[in-house]
């Protein structure tokens, strides 16, 4: 494959299923492309790249293309393939996507499914360093793959990655429905291995969260990963919202976790607006109305980092009323 040059996200977008043909081609695959899908991306603070990943539908399968994008110079600079429908993990209801380690080294992919729950789980672990195969001079040991694929029965999703990429944090779905109970998992990269619940958290209602990720900020150096739930509980026919709005702090050097209860948000009129902006030198979390730069931003709370506790209000009036969202009733 050429690297050209692209100038739009059109050309770029013409550029990975290219890449994707190619992939095709190379894996003896008919190279026909019925639907696609694949739009996040995601790249590591102070990175020049960008990864984004392109799944087409084959006859047989899916083949997902992954590519390292230069943004100095806009155009692709290596990719990889793979069997399966794999996308970038999108975490939060805002459109956050994650997934890349601080050091940009190692880069997690999880599996579409259209099932919910789905039955199995699986991800990919990339290696951003290696190529997808390695030539093998005589009497040399073959060099690591750049893949790794785990597979787990149940629903997992992708929830943080330590800085150096050598733990990732799933989140293990306890329950049929979107906003049931769930706990985080630690992975071992280099293994493969998913470790005991106990291993992430102090105690099970630390590592326990039940509701549905609206926001998320991450520290500069990665290591702490905030998130923002709205409680929900389920109805007949509907989700009602709750008290527990909270926000969850995993620290994922040392997989302890800390959740800071935020009844001040209880009845919020438009939850899925709301925002996280994290200031380390201050020490301070901050909730907001909207994404930053809407112009209806503004501070509602914000949470001490060190003693993880509400520490002021914000300068906006927090409105309660019978919240809608999307023509749906609480």
């Amino acid at each position: 494959m050429r690297n050209g040059q692209c100038h739009t996200g059109l050309l770029r977008a013409t550029a990975l299923a290219f890449a994707c043909s190619c992939a095709v081609a190379v894996s003896a695959a008919p190279a026909k492309f019925p639907g696609m899908f694949g739009a996040n991306g995601v790249s590591a603070p102070g990175s020049p790249y960008r990864y984004e990943a392109l799944s087409p539908r084959t006859d047989d399968d899916r083949l997902t293309v992954v590519a390292q994008i230069d943004s100095r110079r806009d155009r692709i600079s290596r990719w990889w393939y793979l069997r399966g429908a794999y996308q970038v993990p999108a975490l939060t209801y805002n459109g956050s996507s994650s997934g890349i380690s601080a050091d940009g080294g190692t880069l997690v992919l999880s599996r579409f499914s259209w099932i919910y729950p789905p039955r199995s789980s699986g991800f990919a672990i990339l290696d951003t360093d290696l190529n997808l195969r390695h030539p093998v001079r005589a009497g040399e040991h073959r060099p690591p793959h750049a893949i790794r694929r785990v597979n787990f029965p149940g629903s997992f999703t992708f929830h943080a990655i330590s800085p150096d990429g050598s733990t990732v944090y799933l989140s293990e779905h306890l329950a049929s429905f979107v906003s049931g109970p769930a706990r985080i998992r630690a992975l071992d990269a280099g293994s493969g291995a998913l470790l005991p619940p106990a291993a992430v958290g102090p105690s099970a209602r630390e590592r326990r969260a039940r509701g549905v990720p609206i926001a998320r900020a991450t520290s500069g150096d990665g290591r702490w990963a905030y998130t923002l739930y709205t409680g929900y509980k389920p109805r007949p026919g509907r989700l009602s919202l709750t008290r527990r709005a909270f926000a969850h702090a995993l620290d994922t050097v040392t997989g302890r976790a800390h959740r800071v209860e935020l009844p001040q948000l209880q009845g919020h009129v438009n939850p899925f607006n709301l925002a996280l902006r994290l200031r380390p030198r201050d020490h301070e979390l901050t909730v907001l109305s909207a994404p930053p730069p809407h112009p209806a931003s503004e501070p509602l709370l914000a949470v001490d980092t060190r003693r993880f506790e509400v520490i002021a209000p914000g300068t906006a009036e927090i409105r309660l009323a019978a919240p809608t969202f999307l023509g749906w009733g609480w």
